[in-house]
C-alpha cells in the first residue's frame, strides 16, 4: 500500500510504504474472541461427557493461537517512508522502535529500477556512495511499478 502526500508550502513531497497486512488489528481481536467462543463450547461439551482430561489441551490450543495473531499484528507495523524535499531525501525503514534513516543528497542519488522477469521480483532502490538502499521489499511488483512511477516525477 503506497501513500502519497505533497505538502506545497514547505516543497515536501512525503511517500509511505506499508505492506499489505493479512488482517488489521479489530479483525484479529474479533476472530480470536470467536475461536474462544468455540473452544469454550467445546470445552463445555466434553465437561458433560466427563472427558475433563482434554480441556487442559484446548486452553493450550488458544493461548498459541493468541500469541501467533499477536505476531502476525507485529509483524504488520513495519513502513518505509520516504521524504523528498528540495535538496534532499530521507529515507525511514520503522519496524516499531528500530529505525534505520539515510539522508541523501538529491543531486548526488541515483535511482535504479529493474522490472520483474519470470524467476525475480523487480528490484527498485536508490544508490548513493555506492551504497544500495532497496524500497519496496514487502510490497507487490504493481506497487513497486506504481513506486517508481512516483519516484521518476521528482
Amino acid at each position: 500500500m503506497i501513500e502519497n502526500k505533497f505538502n506545497k508550502l514547505k516543497d515536501i513531497q512525503t511517500i509511505i510504504i506499508r505492506p499489505n497486512p493479512a488482517m488489521p488489528w479489530h479483525i484479529i481481536k474479533k476472530v480470536y474472541l470467536m475461536f474462544g467462543c468455540f473452544i469454550l463450547l467445546i470445552a463445555i461439551a466434553l465437561s458433560y461427557v466427563n472427558l475433563y482430561l482434554a480441556i487442559p489441551f484446548y486452553g493450550i490450543e488458544f493461548i498459541i493461537l493468541g500469541y501467533a495473531l499477536y505476531i502476525t499484528a507485529l509483524k504488520s507495523t513495519y513502513y518505509e517512508e520516504i521524504v523528498v524535499g528540495p535538496h534532499n531525501i530521507k529515507v525511514r525503514f520503522v519496524m516499531r522502535k528500530n529505525v534505520k534513516e539515510y539522508n541523501l543528497v538529491k543531486d548526488w542519488t541515483n535511482f535504479q529500477y529493474f522490472p520483474p522477469t519470470k524467476l525475480k521480483h523487480s528490484i527498485l532502490y536508490f544508490v548513493h556512495k555506492n551504497k544500495k538502499i532497496v524500497l519496496g521489499q514487502r510490497v507487490t511488483d504493481e506497487e513497486r511499478e506504481k513506486l517508481k512511477n512516483i519516484i521518476k516525477l521528482f
